[in-house]
């Protein structure tokens, strides 16, 4: 059964999730740019490398779930209504079609210029979960605009 503030927690968040995730989109970003923008970011640290995956896997968390993993499965049942699944599944299609324009981008590139796994890697999967999390962000606003 549904309480009454279980349903106001559902609608407090549902309103602030599009600027989390932008947000998150914004610190993932920040993250990113200092290791393409710095030649010394990106020398081989496990530490550097480790902070990577956890906050990609984290990021991708987020897109698959809606985030809010904390808040219990009965407001997470409440905040993912079926606009938000649909907006969550076309920010995963932009996501995914993202990383394969990336992916032929690094491949041309790669046909003229010498670029390392890593930092293609980096490419792709940047491209992927920033564009998925904007997406996301943005569909989740309009909707609550709108609605």
């Amino acid at each position: 059964m549904r309480d009454a503030s279980d349903i106001e927690k559902a609608e407090r968040l549902g309103r602030s999730r599009s600027r989390v995730f932008f947000m998150m989109a914004a610190i993932f970003l920040v993250q990113q740019s200092v290791y393409f923008s710095s030649p010394s970011a990106r020398d081989n640290s496990q530490f550097r490398i480790g902070a990577w995956l956890i906050l990609s896997v984290l990021m991708l968390m987020l897109i698959g779930t809606g985030g809010y993993l904390l808040k219990g499965w009965r407001v997470l049942d409440l905040l993912n209504d079926e606009a938000s699944r649909h907006n969550r599944l076309r920010s995963q299609a932009v996501g995914f079609w993202s990383a394969m324009i990336a992916a032929l981008a690094v491949y041309v590139a790669a046909l003229f210029y010498s670029i390392d796994l890593e930092l293609a890697l980096h490419i792709i999967v940047t491209a992927g979960i920033l564009m998925a999390l904007v997406s996301f962000a943005a569909l989740e606003r309009r909707a609550h605009s709108i609605g």
